[in-house]
C-alpha cells in the first residue's frame, strides 16, 4: 500500500496557520515583558523612596542628587557607610542598553540642593560646591535657572523626585518642566516616565510650572 505525503496546499495551510498564530503571541509576549519591566521599575522606585526617606531621619536631609561626580541619579550615600538601602545601584530596566553604570540607575532629583548648592553648569557639577546653580536646560534650551524655578517645581513634586525612563527609554530632563507621565493606558509602549516624588507617590500628569 503507498504511502500518502503531505500536499503543497496542505503544508501551505499549516505554514499559514503557524504565522498567524506567531502574529498573535509575538506582541503579547513582548507587551507581557513591558508590564514587567514597569512592574519592576515601580517596586525598585518604590524601595528606593524607603532608602531616602530614612536617610533623611537620620541626617535632617535628604541626599544630595550628585555622586562620583553624576548629576541627578541615586548617590551612593543611601548604600554607604550605613545601608539604608542593599544598593544604591538599582538599574532602571529601561536603560539597560547605556554603557554606563551611573547613566543606567535611576534618575533623583534633591530640589532644596538644586536651588541651594549647585554650581555654575559649565563643568562636570563638582560636588563640593555651593554656589547657587545659574545655568542649565529648560524646555531644552539653555537658560538661567532661578530659585524661584527650583522652588516652583519644588511645590509641584515636593522636596525629591524620581523617575524611570519608562517603554519609550527617553528620560525627561532636566526635571524643572513639566512631566509627561507613563500611562499603560496610551499603549503599553507609550511615552513618558514613570514617576514617584515625594508629594505624589503615583504621579499623573503635570503641566510646567
Amino acid at each position: 500500500m503507498r504511502n500518502r505525503g503531505f500536499t503543497l496546499i496542505e503544508l501551505l495551510i499549516v505554514v499559514a496557520i503557524i504565522a498567524i498564530l506567531a502574529a498573535i503571541a509575538v506582541p503579547n509576549f513582548l507587551e507581557a515583558q513591558t508590564r514587567a519591566k514597569v512592574s519592576r521599575a515601580k517596586a525598585d522606585i518604590r524601595s528606593m523612596a524607603t532608602a531616602i526617606e530614612a536617610y533623611r531621619i537620620d541626617y535632617n536631609a535628604y541626599p544630595n542628587d550628585v555622586g562620583n561626580g553624576w548629576p541627578w541619579y541615586i548617590p551612593d550615600s543611601v548604600s554607604t557607610p550605613v545601608s539604608y538601602i542593599t544598593n544604591a545601584g538599582l538599574h532602571d530596566p529601561f536603560r539597560a542598553h547605556l554603557t554606563s553604570e551611573y547613566a543606567m540607575r535611576f534618575r533623583y532629583v534633591n530640589y532644596i540642593a538644586g536651588r541651594d548648592a549647585w554650581c555654575d553648569w559649565g563643568v562636570m557639577f563638582p560636588p563640593t560646591c555651593t554656589t547657587p546653580a545659574t545655568t542649565g536646560w529648560i524646555g531644552g534650551i539653555r537658560q538661567s535657572i532661578t530659585a524661584d524655578a527650583w522652588n516652583d517645581a519644588r511645590d509641584l513634586f515636593g522636596d525629591w523626585k524620581m523617575s524611570s525612563a519608562g517603554p519609550d527609554r527617553t528620560a525627561s530632563f532636566p526635571f524643572l518642566d513639566g512631566d509627561l507621565v507613563y500611562d499603560p493606558t496610551n499603549g503599553t509602549l507609550s511615552t513618558g516616565d514613570i514617576l514617584r516624588s515625594q508629594a505624589e507617590p503615583e504621579a499623573t500628569q503635570h503641566e510646567a510650572p
